[in-house]
């Protein structure tokens, strides 16, 4: 089981992958350093307001959005179905090693590096916002506040995401066909739902169906995303809702906006807060669907034929 846990552990920590996430991590923080700057001088809370939200959309569509979790669907969706369609799952299985302790190593060696992955491009994003960027002492120590919050929300995503991939590693005879439905998640949760939300509140005047909500991954994505921020003090927004950054932050913060602009108190009554999902039964959901299928991926790994 060691000798698989390492042999994963290196598999998902190649050069190319290191350099991915490091690159992904400089480019978010340089962005963000870049945003830090601003030729007046701003009240300082709604200039750390700015400051936060660009970070939680930095870090919810890069760094732990499309870098982190097409790096575990890729890897996840490989662990049995890439060695089954190589042949070396024949080999594994002959050595002196239960099928159960075989996927737990692999598991866990995915885990480890995933992690460690996860850390770097955070570490990366936050020094080269800190050090390149207009920031402060005070702003600096409220912008790494939320470092354990990012954390959280990747952990949470990633053990869902690569439960599924691995479940589907587990049945498919190749990677690819694992792969597929794994990064149609990820494009669920970061694109697709968002374009069809805003159009069809765009249609209706500023509502939003209910049924919408049972089957956005964008929305129960960012409520999780929400959930984790409120640990560590909560997402910040600024007062103007007419700014394009605002209105993304409608993704983590649930809310609906109302496009009917002829209203006179734009900024308050164009918001209506959206709970339509309480977020902590979210999380519970996707919790215990990743558990499900990790118990399944154990149960036909003990039974599958090779």
């Amino acid at each position: 089981m060691k000798v698989i846990f390492k042999r994963t552990l290196q598999e998902t920590l190649k050069i190319f992958t290191v350099i991915a996430v490091v690159v992904a991590g400089f480019i978010a923080g340089y962005i963000l350093a870049k945003a830090s700057f601003s030729q007046s001088v701003p009240a300082y809370t709604h200039w750390l307001n700015k400051l936060l939200i660009s970070q939680h959309l930095a870090v919810f569509f890069v760094v732990n959005g499309v870098v982190l979790l097409t790096i575990v669907s890729s890897v996840s969706s490989g662990l049995i179905a890439g060695e089954v369609h190589e042949g070396t799952f024949k080999i594994l299985v002959a050595k002196p090693n239960s099928r159960i302790a075989i996927l737990l190593g692999k598991i866990l060696g995915m885990w480890a590096g995933v992690m460690i992955l996860m850390f770097l491009s955070l570490s990366v994003m936050f020094l080269t916002e800190l050090m390149m960027g207009n920031i402060d002492g005070n702003i600096a120590n409220d912008l790494l506040r939320y470092f354990p919050a990012y954390v959280l929300y990747g952990i949470i995503v990633s053990f869902f995401l690569s439960s599924f991939g691995v479940l589907l590693s587990t049945i498919a005879k190749k990677r690819i066909i694992a792969l597929l439905p794994c990064l149609l998640i990820v494009i669920g949760a970061l694109a697709l739902p968002i374009i069809l939300r805003i159009t069809i509140m765009i249609a209706r005047g500023g509502e939003s169906p209910w049924i919408l909500n049972l089957i956005d991954l964008n929305y129960h994505f960012s409520l999780i995303f929400n959930w984790c921020c409120d640990l560590f003090g909560g997402i910040k927004g600024t007062t103007n809702q007419l700014e394009p950054l605002t209105l993304l932050m409608n993704l983590f913060n649930s809310v609906r906006v109302d496009m009917d602009l002829t209203r006179t108190n734009v900024y308050q009554s164009m918001t209506l807060m959206n709970k339509a999902i309480p977020q902590l039964a979210i999380l519970l959901v996707y919790v215990i669907l990743g558990v499900i299928n990790y118990l399944a991926s154990l149960l036909i790994i003990n039974n599958k034929n090779v």
